[in-house]
């Protein structure tokens, strides 16, 4: 069973990278619906420490396949049910795994379409029985993007009324690039992979009485190059300093952070 310890203060984190012998190369494979905050957190990380991060993001599919073809990075910043599976197979070092921040479904439009009451479950319903056509990810896989929105429609009461004009579209890119072109009214995914998407406007979350939240972990890749450097990134995402970012990605940092 796993532990997670409690983060060093920052300033303790620096002066010990202060002594690394060279800056280092930190690749660094994350899920998309944290891309927002982590492209802003490494770029800190990178004035402070002098490392270089090589962040490469996906959808959860992408990266599966890219860790199921041998790619090697340092570390990984994944939805906890896949870390769970990487940890079961060895590929994360399991005493390394850190809780960074839940994510919440939210409701994606095209921008300049009108944007539903999503303020009450009964709102919430009302709006999704109200749209034309809805998409959402593959409820199947472990990221629980997909399993969290179609529980929010079933917690709602309205999963069956919905299907015949629902989709499911595994890579969020792809399934919010139809809500911003107009071929579908509304999506519903993480919200990191919402915010700040062009094309699209958020409508708000799903009501807190039928939201599942999402939690992502940073962990170091059993195989990774620089586990000292990439252990310090990651604990860097845990900092209390970097509550901020997370928060203006519209991510929850944990409440030990």
């Amino acid at each position: 069973m796993r532990t997670f310890g409690r983060i060093a203060p920052i300033a303790v984190m620096l002066i010990s990278l202060a002594g690394m012998a060279a800056a280092a190369d930190i690749r660094v494979l994350g899920d998309g619906a944290v891309r927002n905050a982590v492209t802003s957190l490494a770029d800190d990380f990178v004035k402070e420490s002098g490392h270089h991060v090589i962040l490469t993001v996906g959808s959860p599919a992408a990266v599966a396949q890219r860790i199921k073809g041998g790619e090697v990075f340092d570390a990984v910043i994944l939805a906890e049910p896949v870390m769970d599976a990487l940890d079961r197979d060895g590929t994360v070092n399991p005493e390394s795994r850190v809780r960074l921040a839940n994510a919440g479904i939210a409701v994606a439009v095209r921008a300049g379409a009108p944007v539903p009451d999503l303020s009450t479950p009964e709102a919430f319903k009302q709006a999704l029985l109200a749209a034309k056509s809805v998409v959402y990810g593959d409820p199947m896989p472990p990221d629980r993007g997909g399993e969290a929105a179609e529980r929010a429609l079933a917690e709602a009461g309205i999963l069956d009324a919905l299907r015949p004009k629902l989709r499911v579209v595994a890579d969020p890119a792809a399934g919010l690039e139809l809500v911003a072109n107009g071929e579908v009214e509304m999506g519903l995914y993480n919200v990191g992979e919402i915010a700040g998407r062009k094309g699209l406007a958020l409508a708000g979350p799903v009501p807190a009485a039928l939201q599942v939240a999402t939690t992502y972990e940073g962990a170091l890749m059993s195989d990774g190059g620089v586990p000292e450097a990439a252990r310090a990134f990651i604990q860097f995402l845990a900092s209390p300093e970097a509550r901020a970012r997370w928060l203006a990605a519209r991510l929850e940092p944990l409440a030990d952070h």
